[in-house]
């Protein structure tokens, strides 16, 4: 399944750091959706420009047109996100399952269950009027759901915080979640990182600059 992470030309400086974990712990074959070819990009990872970097109310409207042309699923993460443990490909086959009919995401890390949900068969699965059931962490997405919520003019924070509809979708999660990581920054302060269980000397390296 096609591994898609997202940028945007502010939040170049985390790709270095997201990369050297990215390949740490999963080194997959990845796209890196942004604006700026950024320098340096791993062997395994191919860049798609969304074309001029225009602020976050168009963060939407290009990421719209990028998946309108991918395929039913896919998984998608932000370049703030900081794995730190080895991802369990076990525990991610137990997530691939889960893409059947009537599934809108599935989460890959412990965020549904940080909220009111149900417990089945090993599975968490989200309240129909919980909050943040478009969470932006690392998920499987289908994308039929995606685009029923990625409205143009959307920044990250406006497009997380719709309010929730009982729509008949699913939002579910292995209880047994494979991506263990950090949110990597915060909106108030991009350059102050959450490092909290990341002990790499690498890492620290590569955060010299800006830290």
């Amino acid at each position: 399944m096609k591994i898609i992470i997202s940028t945007s030309d502010k939040y170049q400086h985390l790709l270095p750091i997201f990369f050297y974990l990215f390949n740490k712990h999963w080194n997959k074959p990845a796209e890196l959706v942004g604006y700026t070819k950024p320098d340096n990009l791993p062997d395994n990872i191919s860049f798609y420009s969304m074309g001029e970097d225009r602020g976050p109310k168009y963060w939407s409207t290009d990421l719209r047109k990028y998946f309108e042309s991918q395929e039913d699923w896919f998984i998608w993460i932000m370049e703030d996100t900081f794995i730190k443990e080895e991802v369990n490909e076990n525990k991610m086959n137990d997530c691939f399952a889960m893409n059947y009919n009537g599934i809108g995401r599935v989460d890959l890390t412990k965020d549904v269950q940080k909220r009111q949900h149900t417990v089945n068969n090993g599975y968490a699965w989200a309240h129909p009027m919980s909050r943040y059931r478009l969470s932006t962490q690392p998920s499987i997405w289908n994308k039929q759901f995606l685009l029923n919520y990625l409205h143009d003019g959307m920044d990250p924070w406006e497009f997380e915080t719709q309010d929730p509809t009982d729509d008949g979708w699913q939002i579910v999660s292995a209880i047994d979640y494979p991506i263990v990581h950090n949110e990597g920054v915060r909106r108030h302060d991009i350059f102050k990182l959450d490092l909290n269980g990341i002990e790499d000397p690498e890492v620290l390296q590569l955060c010299s600059s800006f830290i």
